[in-house]
């Protein structure tokens, strides 16, 4: 992400943020806080906790987990997730931030940022097992107010130059300034699933922007859906359940599967299943392009065979979508299913090359290697191979050298790189291309290689 307050968002429902104090805040319990932090000195950090698609058996993603402890590191200040997936951090010392959660399945640490004295930042955090990320995040108090998170809702599903991020309605008006990489934008330029970064006020669950800043305009973000289905309507060629607080929608392309991958249909659709989908976000609703029910008995859990490494890439072998991965000695395959980011943005099995530094999250098998769900690319090497994907932001310069930046990366070009799909002088902001370089010492990408998509 380009800005420095780090988050790794993916947009997800946030409940209303709650008030902190020295004293015993209403809701979750929280305990152990910072010995001598003044008044006024110190941040609230409230927040939902919600299961990602994984082998955690009470995992629902949109939905809220429980049996999970939130602490801040480097302090004795918890809070144990409550019944409705809330969790309340009082007295939080300013300064950078990282959240521990234990328990329930999980054992993961994400990193929050520097928070700001008398600041209240309400956050949604998805975990599953070793891994989590927040999703999105809104800071209120001490200053100028701030919101990041995806786009779930454009006009006309709400009123005119307003939109809905990170659970909040957000409204602009002709003096909000929309920029993309220092390029101008409007409010016509918001997309479905963007990510968005929002400065303004805060009253309530509505936020009043002055300025937003279009992260990434890579709105083709897949989400993942695990938990049991409420309320089903329609039939096999339009049709709609909850699962928690999100909305499913399906139609005659959905494809449908039963325990072991064997095929299954709509008519297994019934209350209390539970189901594991695999979408799109639409205009305030998932598309369900695949989904999986589980016949077995929810009350007996599975064994538990989650796993998570860190490492280098060392060598790629076979085809993909079933790759062999070596990641420093670890043995780690690939499949269809297999999801691949960069830095929160989903990216395909083409960009994994070897020298990357990797975070793997998936299942064990008898024999010590890795089924991987999901491949974290933390680094690129220097003077190794790099291809990104993505939507180009703040062009400049004069052909052939020109620079733009892709979800985040600087990229640059030359005399020597190729163009495909169009010139160097028709390539502007906003275009979808696919980066071919090098990685440089300094973190940009020499491009030899700019695809238009």
């Amino acid at each position: 992400m380009r800005k420095g307050l780090g988050w790794t968002l993916v947009a997800a429902l946030l409940a209303g943020a709650c008030g902190g104090g020295s004293g015993s805040p209403t809701g979750p319990l929280t305990t152990g806080t910072q010995p001598g932090a003044p008044s006024g000195a110190s941040a609230t950090i409230t927040g939902t906790v919600q299961g990602a698609s994984s082998a955690m058996t009470a995992a629902s993603s949109g939905a809220a987990l429980t049996g999970v402890t939130v602490s801040v590191v480097g302090s004795s200040i918890s809070s144990l997730v409550d019944a409705g997936g809330r969790f309340i951090l009082a007295n939080v010392p300013a300064g950078p931030v990282q959240l521990q959660l234990t328990g329930g399945g999980a054992n993961a640490m994400v990193t929050l940022g520097t928070v700001a004295a008398s600041q209240t930042v309400d956050v949604v955090v998805t975990v599953a097992g070793a891994s989590a990320s927040i999703d999105s995040a809104v800071r209120s108090g001490g200053g100028e107010a701030q919101l990041e998170g995806r786009v779930e809702s454009l006009p006309p599903t709400t009123p005119a130059l307003t939109f809905k991020a990170a659970g909040r309605a957000v409204r602009t008006d002709a003096s909000t300034v929309f920029t993309d990489g220092g390029q101008a934008r409007t409010f016509a330029d918001l997309r479905i699933g963007m990510r968005i970064h929002a400065k303004g006020s805060l009253a309530g669950d509505t936020f009043t922007a002055t300025r937003v800043e279009l992260q990434n305009s890579n709105t083709a973000v897949p989400v993942n859906v695990n938990g049991t289905i409420d309320t089903v309507t329609g039939t096999a060629g339009a049709f709609q359940f909850k699962i928690g607080s999100r909305v499913i929608k399906g139609d005659a392309l959905t494809v449908f599967f039963g325990d072991g991958d064997r095929p299954d249909s709509f008519a297994s659709l019934a209350e209390g299943t539970r189901v594991e989908v695999k979408g799109e976000q639409r205009d305030g609703f998932v598309y369900a392009v695949r989904i999986h029910v589980n016949r077995t008995d929810p009350t007996t859990p599975p064994e538990d065979t989650s796993a998570s490494i860190r490492g280098v890439l060392k060598t790629i072998g076979a085809t993909i979508p079933n790759l062999v991965l070596l990641v420093d000695s670890t043995t780690v395959r690939t499949s269809s299913a297999t999801e691949v980011k960069r830095r929160g943005d989903v990216q395909t099995l083409e960009q994994l090359k070897v020298g990357q530094s990797l975070h793997v999250v998936g299942d064990r098998q008898a024999d010590g290697s890795l089924n991987a769900r999901k491949i974290e690319i933390n680094d690129d090497a220097t003077g190794g191979e790099f291809e990104i994907e993505g939507s180009v932001g703040g062009l400049r310069g004069v052909c052939p050298v020109v620079s733009f930046s892709v979800n985040g990366f600087s990229v640059t070009t030359n005399a020597s790189t190729t163009f495909e799909g169009g010139t160097c002088s028709s390539l502007k902001s906003g275009d979808k291309v696919t980066v071919k370089g090098v990685k440089q010492a300094d973190g940009s990408v020499a491009a030899t290689r700019v695809r238009k998509n």
